[in-house]
């Protein structure tokens, strides 16, 4: 099996590092690697076996040298090193990218109030503090650190292709007015990307429609802020379901569209 050394920086660890030496490992199952955190040689930034991540003052992909602290305007590591192993279009999609990478940059204070995140203190993530301090907690970080990580690795870019693969469905998917209230149509039991898909169109459809995952019917719902309330349909011999709250209801077989179009209009509450 091939070896190779990853070499990062001592000291405190953080998501920026562990995310980068998670992605290599999970794109490169056959190759054995070594993590070393320690300040590099000179002779190890000019080989490009060997990995230098968030350290050296360096963007070199060609040898493998991923640091941003050399200028503001380069992004994290863990960016740089997913745009390198051809990941950066899947992986920009997840929700806390842009975020995760502003952090690393310029601090959690200043990139919780641009992205709207709230206090910090609070937002800390436990799970990530374990990941982060597991890595820290020995310099040569263990077979079964690294093991963890390549699993993180692997859970993240899988969920980021699912992800990416959803959005990119629900662009195709065909968009209508009902009532006056922007609308999406998908024939599909999977709404996952739909809140990502929403931050990326300017005309936000505030209408889903998707086939129920519980029967053979269609899944309406709708978005907060939209003037529908779907309880208006409770009793209706083709519904199903009608939440109290109005936010969502179930119908009892496909209906055609036109139907479709016809039954959720009545939901929209005029102006």
């Amino acid at each position: 099996m091939k070896s190779q050394l990853i070499i990062t920086h001592p000291g405190s660890a953080h998501f920026d590092d562990v995310t980068a030496v998670s992605l290599i490992l999970a794109m490169n199952a056959g190759t054995e690697f070594k993590v070393e955190r320690r300040e590099p040689s000179q002779a190890e930034l000019d080989n490009p076996d060997v990995w230098v991540l968030d350290i050296g003052n360096r963007h070199e992909p060609e040898k493998r040298n991923f640091d941003h602290h050399q200028s503001l305007d380069c992004p994290a590591s863990f960016v740089l090193v997913a745009e390198y192993l051809g990941l950066g279009e899947t992986m920009s999609v997840m929700p806390w990218w842009h975020f995760k990478d502003e952090v690393d940059r310029f601090g959690p204070v200043t990139s919780s109030e641009k992205y709207h995140a709230g206090d910090d203190i609070v937002n800390r993530n436990p799970v990530e503090t374990w990941l982060v301090d597991s890595f820290a907690s020995n310099q040569n970080p263990s077979a079964e650190v690294l093991a963890i990580l390549k699993a993180f690795g692997i859970h993240l870019i899988e969920e980021a292709r699912t992800l990416k693969k959803q959005i990119d469905y629900w662009k195709t998917r065909p968009r209508l007015v009902i009532a006056g209230v922007p609308a999406i149509i998908g024939e599909t039991k999977e709404s996952a990307g739909l809140e990502e898909f929403r931050r990326l169109v300017d005309n936000k459809p505030d209408i889903v429609i998707s086939l129920d995952r519980r029967n053979d019917g269609w899944r309406l719902f709708r978005y907060d802020g939209a003037p529908v309330d779907f309880s208006r349909l409770a009793g209706r011999p083709e519904i199903l379901f009608a939440h109290k709250n109005g936010f969502t209801a179930r119908t009892k077989v496909r209906l055609s569209v036109d139907k479709l179009i016809e039954l959720v209009g009545k939901a929209v509450i005029s102006s």
